[in-house]
Formats: structure tokens, C-alpha cells, sequence
């Protein structure tokens, strides 16, 4: 019950942010985002709200090599795009569900099971591109003109259901969903219809321009066609459905670019191991199924399964296999990012702690900035009891992703652990404002301003926080 209140919150919220955006001009032509109902800015406040939303209320993913690699895909994708702000958020839901969606302000959604049915790097890669596609046509404000139009709020509405249908909320998700589209007269879902149509082919010609296959667009398409009803694990298809002309006209589409010999990424396959291994219900069973692949040779991408079977050895509890397997990658690409954290979390597990955090603290000074590299070097600190120094790799490392919830929690609890009582207020302020508790979060600056170990200076910092924090929950009418 208290999900469904909070999700009528949410709904009300959304209702609230619509309408206010919602004003008498219309829309400019398609491609000018520098005016219209909806403003760019409105756009992107309604986005940082609908982000918190989805923070406190999905599960996410909070893999520091699968956010890290597929942030820096969507930033390639984004330098070739038509999309103006390129303030993007990503949020991995921990769904095994095919599904990805684009939300105002730069919200870029992705499932994890997107990595289990896109086949390729370019697979993947296609599904982005028309999410970004979404997002630099300003489709939402479109929607919003069109809901003036006819008077219903369906973009809140819609924006609403998302959260349900993201989290694989199953049939409430999908009634909610359903029950939304049902809502809008056949001008808004023809409208729909010609947004994805819109999509696809800004899409495929953003895809060209970042070096990337246009053809696995129809690709992907023309087998998810043939899965269409195939079970909820399809969910993309729910909000994103692919009839016989849209995967004919895509094909088409993206045969009027030259071909190419496009390499695959390894990296690609293996993040798509680690979706598999972390999704595991029992690693050793997906251990036993690794080693079997590779002994039989019935893999594409042996080095990716052998990845992926020390992966799954180290999980579970098997160190010693797991250097043995991981041995022959290290050897092949030593300087190889992933291969070389998993290599010292190993070495980690075996007692190795100063050997594995030396090797991790070498990591980052080339790369000081690198969120595999920091997380793992923090954790690694945080179960070495060194608190004190894992709460001031967070901390310095919060200034770099200060709108990361995850970074903020991990250094509350290092904090905590180290007796530093005023920096776990200060990241619990953080992360509650991240997840859209503003209530706990002004609660625990207040806190932090009144210990009497809290430096003035730093009293007088809290202070106006909370005033910042009390602002925005006025600007947004929370």
C-alpha cells in the first residue's frame, strides 16, 4: 500500500509539473528546441524529478563496469546526435526484461535484460540511438501539445506509468500502461506511431554518423518480431511495437548507407557476462554451464565466457579456480580494464589486501576519475576496515559524480563505520534529495548543523543547503 500511495504521489506530482509546463504557445517546428509549450529547462527539471522517482522506487543495477561502459557508449552516441542539452542521466533497471525508455530532461532507461537479448554491440547500440532519437526530436513536449489539445494529461500519466512498466511491475505496470494509451483519442496514437517511425530513422542515420551498423536496427527488430508474445519479458514491445512495415522500413532506411566491415566490440560481451552472472539465481549452476561451453567450444566468444566463468567462480567462493581461469585473459591483454579489476578482487578475497589495493591505487593515477577503478578500490578499503581512507575516496570521488545516490550511501555507511558522524549526515542528506526524500534529507543537514564538532563555516554551508533543498521542493510544488 505504501508503494501505491507513493506511486499516487508520484502521478499527482507528474500532474502538477505538466500542467505547469503546459502554457499557450505552440510548439515550433520540428527541430527547434529553443522554444514551445514545454522549454528545454522544464524539460530537464521534470526529468531530474521523475529521476529521483525512479531511484526510490525501482531496483536498479549498481554495476560500476556496466554503468561506466554503457554511460560512455550513450556519450558517443550523444556527440553525433541532434539532441541541444546533453545533460543525460542513466538509470540500469535490474530487470530481466527487454526494455529501454527515453524521459524528459535527458533520462536515458535501460533494463539489464536488453544486454541478454541484444546480440551484438551494435544491437545495443540501436535501441540507444532511438531513445536518444526520442529525446533530440523532443517527442514529450510534442506529446504535451497534444494532450493540451484534447485536454487530457497523458504525458503525466504516461511518464507515470513508465515507473511500473520499468521495473517489470508486471500486470499493475502494464494496466497502468495500457490503461493510459487507452485514454488517448487515435490523433495522439497515430501521433505515437509517427514519434517511433521519427525515432527509427533519426536513429539509424545518428548510428552512420558514430560508426556504427545501421543495419542492426532491422536486425534486432526482425527478431523481436518473431518473439512478439512470446511472455513479459518483452516489454519493449509493449511501448514500442514492431509490426512488419516498421522493420521493413528500417531495413530500408538503413540500406541507403554504404556497407561496411564493422568490428565487434569484446567489451560488449563482457558486460553481457556480467548481466548473466549477476542475474544468476545460483552461481555455481552458471558456473558449471560456462566451463561446460567452453570445453565443447560451443561459444562465439570464449574469452567473454571465460570472463564470465571466473566471474561466476568468484562468486561463488571458488578463488582459487577463479585465478586459474582468469590467468590465460590477463596473459593475452594485460592492460585489459576489466580483466584487471577482476584479477586484484580476487586477490582481494584470497587475503592478498595489500598486494590487490596497491594495484588498484596504481590503476587510478592514470586514470584518477575511473568508476570501475574508485568503487572497487573504496570497497576494497571498506572490507579492509581502512574506513577513515575509503570515506575519503568517496567523498573526493562525490565531487565528480554528485548525482550518483549509490556513491552517496556507500560513503554514509564508510563514514559510519569510521565514527565521522557529520559526513554520514551530509551523504545521507545527499542521497535522500538523489532518491526524492527531501524531508530526511533536510532533516540530516539539520543534524549535521548542530553537532557541536561542526566547524562554523561548514554550519553556515549546511544551512543554506537546506534552503536550496526547501527552494526546490517550492519550485516544484513537492
Amino acid at each position: 500500500m505504501r508503494k501505491i500511495a507513493h506511486f499516487l504521489s508520484t502521478i499527482s506530482l507528474l500532474l502538477v509539473l505538466t500542467n505547469t509546463a503546459q502554457g499557450t504557445s505552440e510548439l515550433p517546428t520540428l527541430g527547434d528546441a529553443t522554444s514551445g509549450v514545454v522549454s528545454a529547462q522544464q524539460e530537464h527539471e521534470l526529468g531530474q524529478v521523475f529521476l529521483k522517482m525512479i531511484n526510490s522506487q525501482v531496483k536498479t543495477l549498481n554495476d560500476p563496469e556496466l554503468t561506466s561502459y554503457t554511460e560512455a557508449l550513450i556519450y558517443r552516441l550523444a556527440e553525433t546526435s541532434e539532441l541541444k542539452d546533453r545533460r543525460i542521466s542513466l538509470v540500469i533497471i535490474d530487470s530481466p526484461q527487454l526494455n529501454a525508455f527515453a524521459a524528459p530532461g535527458g533520462i536515458i532507461g535501460i533494463n539489464a535484460g536488453l544486454f541478454l537479448y541484444a546480440e551484438s554491440e551494435q544491437e545495443f547500440v540501436s535501441v540507444v540511438a532511438h531513445e536518444l532519437a526520442h529525446l533530440s526530436q523532443r517527442h514529450y513536449a510534442r506529446q504535451v501539445e497534444a494532450a493540451q489539445r484534447q485536454r487530457i494529461p497523458s504525458m503525466a500519466a504516461l511518464l507515470g506509468s513508465i515507473i511500473l512498466a520499468a521495473a517489470g511491475g508486471g500486470d499493475l505496470g502494464a494496466a497502468a500502461l495500457s490503461s493510459t494509451i487507452a485514454g488517448m483519442q487515435s490523433e495522439q496514437l497515430r501521433f505515437s506511431r509517427y514519434n517511433e517511425q521519427e525515432a527509427d530513422r533519426v536513429g539509424i542515420r545518428n548510428m552512420a554518423r558514430a560508426g556504427f551498423d545501421p543495419r542492426a536496427m532491422p536486425r534486432l527488430f526482425e527478431r523481436m518480431s518473431r518473439m512478439e508474445g512470446s511472455g513479459p519479458q518483452m516489454e519493449f514491445l509493449r511501448t514500442h511495437p514492431v509490426s512488419r512495415n516498421r522493420v521493413a522500413d528500417s531495413l530500408g532506411r538503413a540500406e541507403q548507407y554504404p556497407v561496411r566491415n564493422y568490428q565487434d566490440n569484446p567489451s560488449y560481451h563482457l558486460m553481457r557476462m556480467r548481466v548473466i552472472v549477476e542475474s544468476s539465481s545460483s552461481p555455481e549452476n552458471t558456473a558449471r554451464r560456462l566451463a561446460a561451453d567452453l570445453e565443447t567450444g560451443h561459444t562465439s566468444y570464449p574469452n567473454a565466457t571465460r570472463y564470465g566463468l571466473a566471474l561466476a567462480q568468484l562468486e561463488s567462493g571458488d578463488t582459487a579456480k577463479a585465478a586459474n581461469t582468469l590467468k590465460p585473459l590477463l596473459a593475452s591483454t594485460p592492460d585489459n580494464v576489466y580483466y584487471r579489476i577482476l584479477d586484484n578482487r580476487i586477490r582481494f578475497t584470497q587475503g592478498e589486501h595489500k598486494e590487490a589495493l596497491a594495484n588498484i591505487k596504481d590503476m587510478l593515477r592514470f586514470t584518477p576519475d575511473n568508476l570501475p577503478l574508485t568503487m572497487a578500490y573504496a570497497d576494497m578499503l571498506f572490507q579492509d576496515k581502512q574506513y577513515a581512507a575509503a570515506t575519503r575516496t568517496l567523498k573526493t570521488f562525490s565531487r565528480t559524480r554528485p548525482d550518483d545516490p549509490e556513491i552517496w550511501y556507500q560513503l554514509a555507511e564508510a563514514a559510519g563505520k569510521a565514527g565521522d558522524i557529520e559526513e554520514v549526515h551530509k551523504a545521507r542528506a545527499e542521497f535522500f534529495f538523489l532518491t526524492g526524500n527531501f524531508d530526511d534529507a533536510i532533516k540530516h543537514l539539520e543534524y549535521a548543523a548542530d553537532l557541536p564538532s561542526t566547524p562554523f563555516s561548514t554550519k553556515t554551508a549546511l544551512k543554506e543547503r537546506v534552503i536550496e533543498i526547501q527552494e526546490y521542493k517550492k519550485r516544484m510544488k513537492l
